[in-house]
């Protein structure tokens, strides 16, 4: 089963327009002409040459899977294609969203292989543009915490240690599991992943999750003197840079698409100061020219430059993106296609959403079309009453028919100007507690309806605790504890058997019935 949401950019991409969507520099999603497409993006091999001459001896020093070192060797031909996702590390393996993330990376370099395109996926650990405050491990199912305190301030992850031992952080994440069932498998891979940072963490806890997948990590930093060129060509002309960014910006805004970074006011960066904070070169009152006088160590760029840096270094065929990540990165598409910089196909992630097969059924049997059920889902409109909304429709009627009258009086030549202002005031007024009406006369008429209703709220409470989606907000090591490791085989194959992933769809993940007893407890 697969779900949808709103967002202006998905829904653009799911109406097959292609002239609104080729000039948003976005590519048809569908999986015949996609493939199709990605064969035809031949990676450039200077480019190539220049990358691993910095990454293999990075690759060297980690412990990778076998796998992941066999990627890295089929990149020495240049013929294979790099297909990339990203994400901020977390505490703890973070929210299901990450893992998601990474398994809808590794379905793409899966079915792009069996199209006979030579592929190796690459996760970006975005460990430079994020600060402790973060850091988010996400929701644990006995309500505790797991988290850990750093200072506070704008110093990236990539240079923040655990200010607690290891015992007492696996403690602290010992209590938030509490008793669940494969809380031992849970722990166990949290040990095994210990480092002295959380983006050195993250990074082994993913190895451990999928210990035979073929992924391979990169550190922004490793990057930074390799992207001086990029960075001092953009410089060279930086008003010029705002006002293709602002150009796009204009564009999709007029689409109706959100653009959730403005253009920048200054340099598009950020740079690192003597105490290790993040900051703007104009805090610093840095010009353009001290800036490219810095260590390249220094310099990081913000969240849109970002974007067009890792693209061009990189050269992916794709790059899998979240709905807020997918637009800003078009943002920047005048800034690449006026300079001849990479455009790689940016492709919405497939999103997963775990729910017990259980819920699912006893929704369904309540009379709930189970492609409407979603977090923010209204049990009234879920469950209506014809009986409630025929009466909603007439008192609709004979109010409005009322209000217009009284609307008419005050449009009256005869109408004093108090009565015309007691009028306007009365008609508005009216006006909005009239529709409150029928939305209360909708929602509370027929108590029969109203119980079936009580018993989907009830449901929906299971299915998204506090209104969230689950994979945003739950853990990944405590959805381990309860369900086993072989809960991350399930979400894989939910993501490898959908037949068009690539169309920003929630594809609905149905847990094993132990799910039910664990919202039961929950709810109770």
């Amino acid at each position: 089963m697969k779900g949808y949401d709103s967002h202006p950019l998905l829904s653009l991409l799911r109406s097959g327009d292609f002239d609104s969507l080729s000039s948003l520099g976005m590519v048809d999603t569908s999986s015949a002409e996609l493939y199709e497409q990605l064969a035809q993006r031949d990676p450039d091999p200077q480019r190539r040459a220049s990358l691993l001459e910095v990454l293999e001896p990075q690759w060297q020093q980690m412990e990778l899977s076998h796998s992941a070192r066999q990627a890295a060797r089929r990149l020495q031909d240049p013929r294979t294609h790099i297909v990339m996702a990203g994400q901020q590390p977390a505490l703890w393996g973070g929210p299901v969203m990450i893992l998601s993330k990474v398994l809808a990376l590794l379905t793409l370099a899966s079915q792009m292989e069996a199209a006979g395109i030579p592929t190796v996926p690459i996760f970006w650990i975005a460990d430079d543009d994020h600060d402790q405050s973060e850091l988010d491990c996400g929701h644990f199912h006995s309500g505790k915490e797991a988290g850990q305190r750093f200072p506070v301030g704008r110093r990236p992850i990539f240079d923040l240690n655990h200010l607690q031992s290891s015992q007492d952080r696996l403690a602290s994440l010992q209590q938030a599991i509490g008793a669940a069932p494969h809380a031992a498998s849970a722990l166990r891979l949290a040990t095994n992943s210990q480092e002295n940072s959380p983006a050195a963490e993250f990074v082994s806890l993913l190895g451990q999750l999928l210990p035979e997948a073929p992924l391979l990590p990169i550190l922004p930093r490793w990057l930074r003197t390799l992207q001086q060129p990029l960075v001092a060509q953009l410089l060279a002309d930086v008003d010029r840079y705002r006002e293709q960014i602002q150009n796009a910006i204009d564009h999709q805004v007029q689409l109706g698409i959100p653009a959730p970074v403005p253009a920048p006011r200054g340099m598009p960066l950020f740079v690192i100061d003597g105490e290790g904070q993040r900051r703007r070169p104009e805090e610093l009152d840095l010009s353009v020219s001290d800036v490219l006088a810095l260590d390249p160590q220094r310099i990081s760029p913000d969240a849109l430059m970002r974007t067009i840096v890792q693209d061009q270094l990189m050269d992916p065929a794709a790059v899998i993106l979240g709905p807020t990540e997918l637009c800003y990165a078009i943002e920047t598409r005048e800034v690449r296609r006026c300079r001849g910089y990479s455009m790689p196909a940016w492709l919405p992630r497939p999103r997963l959403r775990p729910i017990s097969s259980t819920i699912l059924d006893r929704l369904e049997a309540q009379g709930v079309n189970l492609q409407d059920v979603h977090p923010a889902a209204d049990a009234v409109e879920l469950i209506p009453s014809p009986l409630a909304a025929r009466k909603a429709q007439e008192i609709s009627e004979q109010g409005t028919e009322l209000i217009d009258e009284i609307e008419k009086v005050g449009f009256s030549s005869d109408a004093t100007p108090a009565l015309r202002r007691r009028c306007a005031r009365l008609v508005k007024k009216w006006r909005q507690q009239l529709v409150q009406l029928e939305s209360s006369v909708e929602g509370g008429l027929e108590l029969g309806v109203e119980a079936n209703r009580q018993r989907v709220r009830a449901l929906l409470e299971q299915a998204f605790p506090a209104g969230q989606e689950p994979e945003r907000s739950r853990n990944i090591l405590d959805l381990v504890a309860h369900h086993g490791l072989a809960v991350v085989d399930r979400m894989r194959h939910a993501m490898e058997s959908a037949e068009e992933p690539w169309d920003g769809g929630i594809l609905v993940f149905e847990e094993n019935p132990q799910m039910e007893q664990e919202n039961q407890d929950a709810s109770g």
